[in-house]
């Protein structure tokens, strides 16, 4: 969250009649009081706890990385009930659709690099991802 809108969301609190309020995001968590001044008295900034890395997947299953071009919710299937776009095992040609990476309620659809097998799959579904995170292994 910029600071522009942390800065937005200060000033509405401060010219309400609310004595305390709590946001929270993927990233930040806001709590605001105010004193018998009225101002505000507390603004905390929390890290969420990042999922740990796969180490060296390619030491997992032979091939290469198909890694995350931006930082967002992993789907591996259009819808909930929806078969997956991909299974381990399944052959791939250059450009099929592998998942969905969601950013800002924008839906990515992310394509085969090379055509190949789809040896491992790294995310669960529904798991957020970082920029250039490992997301499954094309190989032979």
């Amino acid at each position: 969250m910029d600071t522009g809108k942390i800065k937005e969301i200060i000033s509405i609190f401060e010219q309400s009649t609310l004595s305390t309020m709590e946001l929270e995001g993927d990233d930040l968590k806001i709590k605001l009081s105010k004193d018998g001044a009225g101002s505000p008295l507390s603004v905390e900034r929390v890290e969420q706890p990042q999922p740990k890395p796969v180490e060296h997947a390619a030491e997992i299953a032979e091939g290469d990385a198909v890694r995350s071009p931006l930082v967002g919710t992993f789907y591996a299937a259009a819808s909930e009930n929806a078969k997956p776009f991909v299974e381990i095992g399944q052959t791939v040609k250059q450009g099929d659709i592998l998942c969905i990476i969601e950013a800002m309620k924008v839906m990515n659809e992310i394509h085969a690099p090379r055509s190949g097998v789809i040896r491992e799959i790294l995310v669960q579904d529904g798991a957020m991802v970082q920029f250039d995170e490992e997301l499954m292994i094309i190989g032979e």
